[in-house]
C-alpha cells in the first residue's frame, strides 16, 4: 500500500492544501496526509484544509516535543521529526513518500512508484549539471546543503529500512539544526551517506522531478496542452517552490541572483499560477498564524540569553559590530 505525506506548521496550511489537491489530482487512489508540527489554532477552520487528512505530531510520534522545541526552530523541528513520521506510516503502509509543503504536483509519480517496487530509497539530486558563473546558487553553493534534496524522499519496506530510520532519527535528535559553519543543514545533509552506507537505492535522474531554483540553469519549461514539459523531453512531475515568498510574489526566489521573472518567463508563469493557487487556498487566513513550537523556541532563546553573563553579551555584541563594519 502506498501513502504520501507532508509536514508543516499552521502557517503553511495553504501550501499543504495546494500540494494535497495537486497530488490527489494525479493519484486519486493514494492518500496524502498533512502532519502538523503545531497546536490547534482557534482562528483556523481546519475543515477548509482537509481536516480528515490532518495529523498532529504529538499524537503520532513518541517524542518530547516541548523539549525539542527548546533546541530546534520550527523549520528544524519539522525536519527533525521526519524519520519518526516515516516510522508511523510504515506501521500501516509499505511504500511511503515524503513531499515538502511548498511543492505542487503536475504529473503522476510513475517513475518513483515503479522504483519503489525494487528499491528501498528513491532520491533526487539538487542538480545534475555544473554551474559556477559567480551567481547564486552554484554547484559550490548547493554543496553545503547536500547532494540530494529531501523535500522529496521515497522509501519502501526492505532489509535496510529500519536501520536507516533508526540511524537517521538518532542523528537528527542531536544534529538536526542548520549551521553551515558546522556543516549542518537540517535533515538532508545526512542523505549524502545513503549511497555508501546502504545498497538498495536509486538516484532518480529525471529532469521533471524536483524542479527548483537550484537547477533552473539546466531545466527549461514549455507549456503544452497537457501541462508542462522540461527541456522538451520530460513531463514536469513536480515543481519545488523553495524560498518563494507569498508576500513578495514578483520575486521568483529570494536568494537566486542568476534569474528573475524577465529572464525566465517560463518560471515566472509557473510561479504566478502558484501564487493564485495559494491565495485561493486561503493563504491570507493562515500565514500569520503563530507557530506554537516556534514561540516555545523563541521564549527559550530569550531565557538563555538573559542568563548569560553581561561580559559575554558585550563581547558577542562587539564581535558582531566589528564583523558588520568590515563586511560593509
Amino acid at each position: 500500500m502506498k501513502v504520501a505525506y507532508t509536514i508543516c506548521a499552521n502557517n503553511y496550511l495553504a501550501s499543504a492544501k495546494v500540494l494535497k489537491e495537486s497530488f490527489t489530482k494525479h493519484h486519486p487512489e493514494i492518500p496524502l496526509f498533512i502532519v502538523l508540527v503545531d497546536k490547534k489554532d482557534p482562528a483556523i477552520n481546519y475543515n477548509d484544509f482537509y481536516s480528515e487528512s490532518i495529523l498532529f505530531i504529538d499524537e503520532i510520534v513518541d517524542l518530547d516535543m516541548e523539549a525539542l522545541s527548546h533546541k530546534f526552530s520550527i523549520a528544524e523541528l519539522c525536519t527533525t521529526v521526519k524519520p519518526f513520521v516515516f516510522k508511523y506510516f510504515f506501521s500501516k503502509y509499505d511504500k511511503v513518500v515524503y513531499i515538502d509543503p511548498d511543492i505542487k504536483v503536475y504529473a503522476p509519480f510513475t517513475d518513483c512508484w515503479e522504483a519503489l517496487e525494487k528499491y528501498t530509497f528513491v532520491l533526487t539530486p539538487h542538480l545534475m549539471n555544473p554551474v559556477d558563473d559567480g551567481k547564486i546558487p552554484s554547484d559550490f553553493y548547493t554543496l553545503r546543503t547536500g547532494i540530494f534534496n529531501l523535500g522529496f524522499l521515497g522509501l519502501a519496506q526492505g532489509d535496510e529500512l529500519e536501520r536507516f530510520l533508526n540511524w537517521w532519527g538518532e542523528r537528527l535528535l542531536v544534529y538536526g539544526y542548520t549551521n553551515w559553519d558546522k556543516g549542518m543543514f537540517y535533515d538532508q545533509i545526512w542523505a549524502n551517506y545513503i549511497p555508501v552506507m546502504f545498497n538498495n537505492y536509486l538516484i532518480l535522474k529525471h529532469y521533471g522531478y524536483n524542479v527548483a531554483n537550484w537547477n533552473w540553469h539546466e531545466r527549461t519549461l514549455t507549456k503544452t496542452g497537457d501541462g508542462w514539459m522540461v527541456n522538451d523531453k520530460y513531463p514536469l512531475t513536480f515543481f519545488h517552490f523553495s524560498s518563494y515568498r507569498y508576500h513578495t510574489p514578483m520575486v521568483l526566489c529570494n536568494y537566486n541572483t542568476r534569474y528573475n521573472r524577465f529572464s525566465r518567463p517560463d518560471i515566472a508563469e509557473v510561479v504566478d499560477e502558484y501564487y493564485t493557487g495559494l491565495k485561493a487556498a486561503g493563504a491570507d487566513a493562515v500565514m500569520k498564524s503563530p507557530a506554537y513550537y516556534q514561540q516555545k523556541y523563541n521564549a527559550h532563546e530569550l531565557k538563555m540569553l538573559a542568563a548569560r553573563p553581561l561580559k559575554e553579551k558585550m563581547r558577542n555584541r562587539l564581535s558582531k559590530m566589528v564583523e558588520r563594519y568590515f563586511s560593509s
